[in-house]
């Protein structure tokens, strides 16, 4: 059994009411990933948009977390240095425009995960003790060593990007293609604008894949989820939701648990790692 998300294209109702109300305060052309597995559970779903909007609308927490994300990009950028291989495709395409507007649309992104991270890791601190208290929850749950086998893929969270619409159908079909020939590319202006982000998305994303098998790459990931901690108190208004909660809310779900496994243990995880890549494929002016 697992979860099976649901994407905002098939939601109605009140899920869609909600997948739109948090697109909306997010500021962002597409709903994170993260939501469509969350979408399933109608209930706790609009429990939690509320609480979330709310706080995402505020001018105060909009200017706080935008000085966050300044401090954060900047440590990341520092660590994470680019390769020879991807310094070298910058450098021969940073001057086109598609690659000037596409390093314009990354500093939203990364603003976009810096709201993320701190979501998901404020939903973690909410619901604090779950595992201990799953062992009193009712025997159908069915706990496995307390973690329960939850399906899904890690790079649909990662490399989740909120691509135009006219960008959008070509990522998602060459993403997971091998480089392309860029001789190609040059001579085909057409091609250039809709290719050169997925391009340079690949590049990146084989630069964070490899950074991932370091030990400094999880220190890193470690301190800022420290500092976005410690921002937390930056949420004008409380994000309650403890697990009983969540349970009250989801229990007539058979994988209810599997949400709460998500909620506490990849969720906040993915959305720092998804907010390195973002502030990774950054570049200087």
């Amino acid at each position: 059994m697992f979860i099976d998300p649901l994407p905002e294209d098939k939601a109605t109702g009140l899920v869609k009411d909600c997948y739109q109300k948090i697109r909306h305060s997010l500021d962002s052309p597409s709903l994170p990933v993260f939501f469509t597995y969350i979408g399933p559970f109608e209930e706790y779903l609009v429990y939690i948009t509320d609480q979330l909007t709310v706080n995402l609308d505020e001018q105060s927490f909009k200017r706080n977390i935008g000085e966050i994300r300044l401090e954060i990009v900047g440590s990341i950028r520092k660590i994470l240095k680019k390769p020879d291989s991807t310094q070298k495709w910058i450098s021969l395409y940073k001057h086109s425009p598609s690659f000037y507007n596409f390093q314009k649309d990354l500093l939203l992104v990364s603003l976009i995960n810096v709201k993320l991270a701190c979501i998901f890791l404020a939903l973690r601190e909410a619901i604090k003790g779950w595992a201990v208290a799953a062992k009193k929850l009712p025997e159908r749950t069915k706990f496995e060593s307390g973690s329960p086998k939850v399906k899904f893929t890690r790079e649909d969270f990662l490399f989740d990007y909120p691509l135009p619409d006219n960008v959008r159908n070509t990522h998602e079909s060459s993403i997971s293609l091998a480089p392309q020939n860029k001789s190609v590319v040059k001579r085909d202006t057409f091609g250039l604008e809709k290719n050169l982000l997925v391009e340079y998305l690949k590049y990146c994303r084989d630069d964070i894949t490899g950074y991932m098998k370091k030990d400094y790459f999880w220190i890193l990931r470690v301190r800022l989820e420290q500092t976005l901690l410690a921002s937390l108190t930056l949420f004008p208004h409380l994000i309650y939701s403890p697990y009983n909660v969540i349970y009250k809310l989801t229990e007539k779900y058979e994988n209810f648990y599997e949400l709460l496994y998500l909620l506490y243990e990849q969720f906040p995880t993915l959305a720092v790692q998804r907010l390195i890549l973002s502030a990774y494929m950054i570049i200087d002016n």
